[in-house]
C-alpha cells in the first residue's frame, strides 16, 4: 500500500479527498485486487476523520471498487464468469435504455448528451489521468440514462455497477484508452441523435464487450 496520495492533505480533508486517494491507488496499481485498505493510514494521509473514510468506503463500495466485511474494505476482484453475467443483464437494461431514449429525449437532452461527450473529447485531448478519464465518462451515460425518463431502468443499471465498478475503472488504464472510448461514445451519441436505437444499442454493446475485456485483462496483469 502506497505511503502518498500525491500531495493530498491538509487539515481537513472530506469523504471525496479519501475516495480519489483510493482511486488513484487502485488505477495507478498501487493497490492490487485483494488488498485491504487501511482506514487508519487514509486517516493519516488525507487528515480526514473516521466519519469521512467511513462514508468515502461506502461509496467505493457502492462503486465496485472495494468489498467490505467485518475484517475491513478490500479491493474488489471480480471473475471474469461474474462479469459475463452482468455483461449479459447490462445488454437487456441498456437496450431499454437506448430505446426509451430515442423515445422520449427532448431536444435539450440530446444537446446535454452532446455537451457531455465534447467535453470527454476535451478531456482526452488532454491526456488526463485516468480518474478524469472515468468520470468524463461516467458523465456521458449519467447524462443518456436521464434522458431515459426511467427512474427504474437508470437504478437498475446503477445497481450493477457494483459489480462492474472495478472492471470499468480499470480499463481505462490502458494505453489508448482515452482515444477508443472517445470514438465509442461518438458512435453511440451519433445513434442516437440520428434516433436510431437498434444502431445505438450495437453501439453500447461493442463499447461494453470492450471495456469489460480491457479491465479483465488488467486485473489479471495485477495478480
Amino acid at each position: 500500500m502506497p505511503i502518498d496520495d500525491d500531495g493530498a492533505s491538509g487539515p481537513v480533508a472530506d469523504s471525496r479527498m479519501v475516495r480519489d486517494t483510493v482511486i488513484r491507488w487502485v488505477l495507478r496499481g498501487d493497490a492490487r485486487p485483494g488488498d485491504a485498505i487501511p482506514g487508519d493510514v487514509l486517516a493519516s494521509l488525507t487528515g480526514a476523520g473516521r466519519l469521512a473514510v467511513r462514508e468515502a468506503l461506502t461509496e467505493l463500495a457502492e462503486l465496485g471498487m472495494v468489498t467490505e466485511s467485518e475484517g475491513g474494505a478490500v479491493v474488489a476482484h471480480p471473475r471474469p464468469s461474474d462479469m459475463a453475467e452482468v455483461d449479459e443483464v447490462r445488454h437487456m437494461l441498456e437496450e431499454v435504455a437506448v430505446r426509451r431514449f430515442v423515445a422520449n429525449a427532448s431536444d435539450a437532452q440530446l444537446g446535454a448528451l452532446g455537451r457531455a461527450l465534447g467535453e470527454l473529447e476535451r478531456v482526452v485531448a488532454e491526456d488526463p489521468a485516468p480518474e478524469e478519464l472515468m468520470r468524463a465518462r461516467d458523465w456521458f451515460f449519467v447524462v443518456m440514462l436521464r434522458g431515459t425518463g426511467s427512474t427504474g431502468t437508470i437504478a437498475l443499471l446503477q445497481g450493477l455497477r457494483v459489480q462492474a465498478g472495478l472492471v470499468m475503472s480499470l480499463a481505462v488504464t490502458e494505453p489508448g484508452s482515452g482515444a477508443e472510448i472517445a470514438a465509442e461514445l461518438r458512435e453511440i451519441y451519433s445513434a442516437l441523435a440520428a434516433r436510431d436505437a437498434r444502431r445505438a444499442i450495437a453501439a453500447c454493446d461493442r463499447h461494453r464487450a470492450r471495456i469489460t475485456e480491457a479491465g479483465l485483462r488488467r486485473i489479471a496483469l495485477c495478480r
